[in-house]
């Protein structure tokens, strides 16, 4: 399953779940491409506390309270996954979700993190909070967030696009991972509350050359169309993904990029709160290979 050769995607998945049943979207979607990639599918739960009345008493018992959930985790995957051709790999780990996730992935090499919100405060920081922000800074791997049901493979993608390596990079993982599908690079003129036609077709200029200086597979450039926007980045981008159904979101991080700012800023809660689709967060190449 994991030869080189079968292709440019993701060897590994690790999905990030507590398993309950807000999970569901993030397990499919990340069994979705699992299937479709051919990866090895990981799974990664956090115990930090006792989730039952009847743990409570067995908590002084921390080995057996853990073996006991770990069983009961496994059970319900291999009902979860039978017949599917899929074998997911399961890890329990105790203590704060988001150092799990980075100490677990940062042993994986050519991996993709998958996770969702949940009822949990821990996992919904995932991705209202410090957690996420902290991810996207930290973790070595893409970082995908789950929000939709899965109804096949991603088909319209979004790529945000603020002329930086960071979105240069985006676009070249998007294209890869996605071969064939219809991928939309998006500039907002954020100074503009209207439409002005002389800077609508600069910045059209400007995003041809940009696709120009892309790393993109032979035919890649075909699929891919330019769209500018104006306003403000988050309204215009949740708006656009709104109705054009879009269902998935990429968006590269670099610190340097105006877009990372975003990101890493005040305004990182109000475009995840916006968006109603998947989100797929990376780093630039600059950056992974400077830290």
């Amino acid at each position: 399953m994991n030869d080189s050769s079968r292709g440019p995607w993701p060897q590994r998945l690790l999905l990030a779940t507590d398993l309950c049943a807000r999970c569901d979207r993030p397990l499919d979607r990340a069994r979705q491409l699992a299937l479709e990639w051919q990866s090895e599918l990981v799974i990664l739960t956090v115990r930090d506390g006792p989730r039952t009345p009847e743990e409570v008493s067995s908590w002084l018992d921390r080995d057996g309270a853990a073996q006991a959930f770990e069983l009961a985790a496994r059970r319900e995957l291999d009902e979860e996954f039978q017949d599917s051709g899929l074998a997911p790999s399961l890890r329990v780990v105790e203590g704060d979700v988001t150092d799990s996730i980075l100490e677990v992935s940062g042993a994986m090499q050519d991996a993709l993190v998958v996770t969702g919100a949940s009822s949990e405060d821990s996992f919904q920081q995932l991705i209202l909070g410090s957690t996420v922000e902290r991810l996207a800074r930290d973790l070595a791997h893409p970082l995908l967030v789950v929000r939709q049901r899965t109804r096949g493979p991603y088909q319209r993608i979004l790529v945000a696009n603020d002329f930086s390596s960071a979105a240069r990079s985006a676009l070249e993982t998007a294209s890869r991972l996605f071969p064939r599908r219809r991928i939309v690079l998006f500039h907002v003129l954020e100074d503009l509350a209207e439409p002005v036609a002389g800077a609508v077709q600069e910045a059209l200029a400007a995003s041809e050359r940009f696709l120009d200086d892309c790393p993109l597979a032979h035919g890649a450039r075909a699929h891919i169309s330019t769209f500018i926007g104006h306003g403000s980045v988050s309204d215009t981008i949740a708006r656009y993904a709104l109705e054009q159904a879009t269902q998935l979101v990429v968006l590269g991080v670099h610190p340097q990029s105006g877009l990372s700012r975003m990101f890493m800023g005040s305004r990182s809660e109000d475009l995840l709160q916006h968006l109603a689709c998947d989100t797929l967060l990376l780093r630039s190449r600059e950056d992974h290979d400077d830290g």
